[in-house]
Protein backbone atom coordinates (compact mmCIF):
# COMPACT_ATOMS: atom_id res chain seq x y z
CA UNK A 1 0.00 0.00 0.00
CA UNK A 2 3.05 2.30 0.04
CA UNK A 3 2.54 2.86 -3.69
CA UNK A 4 -0.90 4.33 -3.01
CA UNK A 5 0.58 7.09 -0.84
CA UNK A 6 2.13 10.33 -2.04
CA UNK A 7 5.81 9.93 -2.98
CA UNK A 8 6.80 12.28 -0.14
CA UNK A 9 5.15 9.91 2.36
CA UNK A 10 6.71 6.68 1.07
CA UNK A 11 9.45 4.95 3.06
CA UNK A 12 12.93 6.36 2.56
CA UNK A 13 14.63 3.11 3.60
CA UNK A 14 13.43 -0.43 2.93
CA UNK A 15 14.86 -3.85 2.18
CA UNK A 16 14.78 -5.67 -1.18
CA UNK A 17 15.61 -9.25 -2.03
CA UNK A 18 13.65 -10.87 0.80
CA UNK A 19 11.13 -12.88 -1.23
CA UNK A 20 8.48 -13.47 1.43
CA UNK A 21 5.05 -12.35 0.25
CA UNK A 22 2.87 -10.16 2.44
CA UNK A 23 -0.56 -11.40 1.36
CA UNK A 24 -2.35 -8.66 3.30
CA UNK A 25 -0.57 -5.80 1.51
CA UNK A 26 -0.01 -7.73 -1.75
CA UNK A 27 3.73 -7.25 -1.97
CA UNK A 28 7.02 -8.46 -0.60
CA UNK A 29 7.95 -7.90 3.03
CA UNK A 30 10.29 -4.90 2.93
CA UNK A 31 10.76 -4.03 6.60
CA UNK A 32 11.35 -5.72 9.92
CA UNK A 33 14.10 -7.91 11.33
CA UNK A 34 13.76 -10.75 8.80
CA UNK A 35 13.76 -8.42 5.79
CA UNK A 36 16.79 -6.63 7.24
CA UNK A 37 18.64 -9.90 7.86
CA UNK A 38 17.92 -11.46 4.45
CA UNK A 39 17.51 -8.49 2.10
CA UNK A 40 19.68 -5.59 1.08
CA UNK A 41 19.13 -2.05 2.26
CA UNK A 42 17.58 0.26 -0.34
CA UNK A 43 18.09 3.93 0.50
CA UNK A 44 16.03 6.23 -1.71
CA UNK A 45 18.19 9.21 -0.75
CA UNK A 46 21.04 7.80 -2.84
CA UNK A 47 21.34 8.93 -6.43
CA UNK A 48 19.38 6.66 -8.76
CA UNK A 49 17.33 5.05 -5.97
CA UNK A 50 14.21 7.18 -6.17
CA UNK A 51 10.90 6.10 -4.65
CA UNK A 52 8.62 8.48 -6.55
CA UNK A 53 7.24 6.27 -9.32
CA UNK A 54 3.66 6.88 -10.36
CA UNK A 55 1.18 8.73 -8.20
CA UNK A 56 -1.94 6.81 -9.27
CA UNK A 57 -4.20 6.09 -6.32
CA UNK A 58 -2.80 8.74 -4.01
CA UNK A 59 -6.11 10.61 -4.08
CA UNK A 60 -8.19 7.57 -3.11
CA UNK A 61 -9.76 7.42 0.33
CA UNK A 62 -8.54 4.78 2.78
CA UNK A 63 -11.59 2.54 2.10
CA UNK A 64 -11.08 2.91 -1.67
CA UNK A 65 -7.41 1.95 -1.34
CA UNK A 66 -8.33 -1.12 0.73
CA UNK A 67 -11.00 -2.09 -1.84
CA UNK A 68 -8.47 -1.77 -4.66
CA UNK A 69 -5.96 -3.96 -2.81
CA UNK A 70 -8.68 -6.55 -2.12
CA UNK A 71 -9.64 -6.52 -5.81
CA UNK A 72 -6.02 -7.03 -6.87
CA UNK A 73 -5.90 -10.14 -4.69
CA UNK A 74 -8.53 -11.73 -6.93
CA UNK A 75 -6.49 -11.40 -10.13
Amino acid sequence: DDLLTAPSQRPVLFYRGYDVLDTDKVGFVASGADAQAHGFRFDTRLRGNGNAGHDYGTGLTAPEKRALIEFLKTL
